[in-house]
C-alpha cells in the first residue's frame, strides 16, 4: 500500500481535530509529538469517545507517575509486561529496614 493512500486519523479536519487537540493536552510534553501515541489516542477517540479516552489517559498517566516510569508513554500503554513489571517492583513485600 502506498503511503499516500493511508488516512492519518490524527490529522483529520473538522470537529474531531478540536477534540483530538484537547485530549492531547493531557499527554506529557515529551510524548506529544509521538506519532504512534497520537494514532493510538485518535483511534481510541473514534472508538470510545472523548470521555472514556480522557478517563483512560488520566488513569494511565497516574500509573506512569506512581511507577516512576521514564520511557515513552506509548510503550507503556502498548506493553502489558512493562505495566506488570513496574507495579511488581512497587509492591515488594519486604518491609524497609528500621534502624
Amino acid at each position: 500500500m502506498s503511503p499516500k493512500k493511508i488516512i492519518e486519523i490524527e490529522e483529520q479536519e473538522g470537529p474531531f481535530k478540536m477534540v483530538f487537540q484537547r485530549v492531547m493536552r493531557m499527554v506529557p510534553d515529551k510524548d506529544r509529538n509521538d506519532k504512534k501515541l497520537q494514532r493510538l489516542i485518535a483511534f481510541r477517540l473514534k472508538q470510545d469517545g472523548e470521555g472514556d479516552t480522557c478517563e483512560y489517559l488520566v488513569t494511565k498517566i497516574r500509573e506512569v507517575i506512581q511507577c516512576a516510569y521514564t520511557g515513552r508513554l506509548y510503550d507503556y500503554l502498548k506493553n502489558d509486561l512493562k505495566r506488570k513489571e513496574c507495579f511488581s517492583q512497587k509492591t515488594d513485600p519486604t518491609p524497609p529496614d528500621v534502624a
